[in-house]
């Protein structure tokens, strides 16, 4: 299946199953897992440096109906969404099976550590080495004592939860001090989500391409994100085809 490009950011084609197989086979270096959805990528058309920023991924997922719809446009469909929830949902299964050790980073205080207990409910072998809050200073000692924590407590999967742009631009300043790490995946607000703060819409509207008005719903004040949506929608141009050279 060919990979496709959006406002100038590679998408990679693949279904959820071999989503989590490439994430979890890396060797070397981590596999960087990036997330665009709609807003995302009509953010980075309209900031070049949001775009080379989404492309540092290793592997990067649709993660929305909007980008289904946009690939659709172009002439080169993907096969199936991968949404970044439901990725990491796959991930802490696979991680429990074979003994992986997870590390939640993001949220408000006291976040990581709910969404762990509520994690461990649902997977009681998954080991989860360690946890902290998304809110730190992101340059100097206070990043530096995190990274450290992390690295000490030697996890394989990486899971950075504090939104976009901050989460992709803060495993890329600092991925060099991360490559023990087999698999870093930035996955927005969910750990919000998985601590139980915020409802996921009902799988009826995930199935349908609703989720987005469920979000409306939940949080009027994304509202404006809409408009931004439905932009990138008209913007994006027919058959923009990936060409298969290095992104980065």
């Amino acid at each position: 299946m060919e990979d496709i490009k959006l406002c100038g950011v590679k998408i990679d084609n693949v279904t959820m199953e071999e989503a989590v197989y490439r994430s979890l086979r890396a060797t070397g270096e981590p596999c960087v897992v990036f997330t665009p959805n709609a807003l995302m990528l009509e953010r980075a058309r309209k900031n070049i440096e949001l775009g080379d920023l989404l492309n540092h991924a290793s592997l990067s997922l649709p993660d929305g109906a909007g980008v289904l719809r946009a690939a659709q446009k172009t002439g080169m469909p993907l096969c199936e969404r991968v949404a970044g929830i439901d990725f990491g949902a796959e991930l802490f299964a696979r991680a429990e099976r074979a003994g992986l050790r997870v590390f939640l980073l993001g949220g408000d205080e006291g976040v990581a550590e709910k969404a762990a207990e509520n994690l461990l409910k649902k997977h009681p072998r998954l080991c989860i080495c360690g946890t902290t809050w998304g809110y730190f200073n992101k340059v100097g000692e206070e990043n530096t004592r995190v990274i450290s924590y992390i690295r000490a407590c030697r996890p394989h999967i990486l899971f950075v939860c504090m939104g976009f742009p901050i989460q992709e631009r803060w495993v890329v300043e600092n991925l060099h001090h991360l490559t023990d790490i087999r698999t870093i995946a930035c996955l927005g607000g969910s750990l919000d989500v998985w601590a139980g703060d915020i409802r996921r819409a009902p799988a009826w509207m995930s199935r349908v391409g609703l989720e987005w008005l469920w979000r409306m719903l939940c949080q009027p004040k994304r509202l404006a994100a809409l408009l931004e949506i439905l932009s990138f929608l008209w913007h994006v141009p027919q058959k923009e085809k990936f060409t298969g050279e290095n992104p980065l």
